[in-house]
């Protein structure tokens, strides 16, 4: 069980505005006793809980924190869940079961600001007072860093969104100050991985491996936003530059299981490329690359929930697929996309070939 008892003990003498002195001076300790509790580094006495506990006006269950440690084993579960839903109507019921009993929670807080930003984008204008809101008090209260930082992932996000929408609240050159205050690639987690005798931690392969996918995914997001739809590009150019990636991520993955690429493969390569090639009136090419969209769907929805890696570089990775989304089907996704969000003329659609393809969707 988790004790939060020097925190409990900090934050209520705070709210009574008392000096660690004072408090001290009431319990007949040290002030060094109370910051040691107070910091974690020692606790009181058994037979001093009560007379904390009364002081405070709280129960020694409370003192400890052990009515939060119950909260907090069942917000994780709670945020566990959300963090694998992709199914807006889903997202948002448990969005509110959340919010309704842990609002003031910061974690809680993020995952509101980024559904605010990324899932109602019909009203992201409206709604941007209130990100903003957010991400100022997380960026002024909070003191975890990672929430801080993806708060302020967040809020750039928002602007840009905005930015988009002919809305720009700020100049290229403050955008860009925002984003020169989020850490380097050499500051994050992943690379410090490397930094502490890893030869020599028991899960060095798996920390390697999700090191590895993690840098695979930052490098397709940095190369897909510039090369793959920059109108300085020609499309033929940008036809070119899916290939490649094509060509990499099966290297990469040569055994044919993408893992956390799927989705990335399916739609953002053989998804675009085939629509690309529509464009410029190769239709031979992008019924090709459709369907081996459509193939990779079945190929994943066939999957079970939990497989093993054999590609060189990921040789006896295990792969769960519901970290696509507890509720993501390859194959009703890609059949969304294919019918509704590619720029396919409603002649192309009409044609067999590409009924036969919809049909492997089914």
């Amino acid at each position: 069980m988790t004790i939060y008892l020097g925190e409990n003990i900090k934050r209520m003498r705070r709210e009574k505005e008392l000096t660690q002195e004072a408090l001290a001076e009431f319990l007949g300790v040290t002030f060094q006793s109370v910051s040691n509790w107070e910091r974690g580094e020692s606790y009181p006495d058994i037979t001093m809980l009560p007379e904390i506990a009364g002081f405070f006006k709280v129960s020694v269950d409370e003192l400890l924190g052990v009515n939060r440690a119950e909260d907090e084993k069942e917000l994780k579960k709670l945020l566990k869940e959300f963090d694998n839903l992709r199914d807006k109507k889903l997202i948002t019921e448990a969005l509110d079961k959340m919010r309704q009993r842990f609002s003031s929670d910061f974690r809680v807080q993020l995952r509101y600001m980024s559904y605010l930003t990324f899932y109602d984008w019909e009203n992201l204008e409206k709604n941007s007072a209130k990100i903003i809101s957010i991400y100022e008090n997380i960026q002024n209260n909070c003191t975890n860093d990672s929430i801080r930082i993806c708060a302020k992932r967040t809020y750039i996000d928002l602007l840009e969104q905005l930015a988009c929408k002919k809305n720009p609240t700020l100049s290229f050159n403050e955008f860009e100050n925002l984003i020169r205050e989020l850490p380097r690639i050499r500051d994050t987690r992943e690379m410090y991985c490397f930094s502490y005798r890893m030869h020599e931690h028991p899960d060095a392969d798996k920390i390697i491996q999700d090191v590895m996918e993690e840098v695979i995914s930052v490098f397709y997001d940095l190369f897909s936003s510039y090369y793959f739809s920059h109108d300085k590009f020609s499309r033929e150019y940008q036809i070119e530059m899916v290939e490649k990636t094509i060509e990499f991520f099966n290297y990469i993955y040569n055994d044919g299981n993408y893992s956390k690429m799927w989705r990335i493969v399916m739609n953002c390569c053989y998804g675009l490329l085939g629509w690309n090639y529509h464009q410029i009136g190769n239709d031979e090419k992008a019924l090709y690359n459709l369907r081996k969209s459509a193939e990779l769907a079945v190929s994943f929805d066939n999957l079970e929930r939990n497989s093993t890696l054999h590609s060189t570089l990921f040789e006896g990775r295990n792969f769960d697929k519901q970290t696509l989304g507890s509720n993501f089907i390859a194959k009703s996704w890609m059949k969304e996309n294919i019918c509704k969000h590619y720029p396919l003329s409603e002649e192309f659609k009409a044609t067999p070939e590409f009924k036969e393809i919809l049909s492997m969707l089914e």
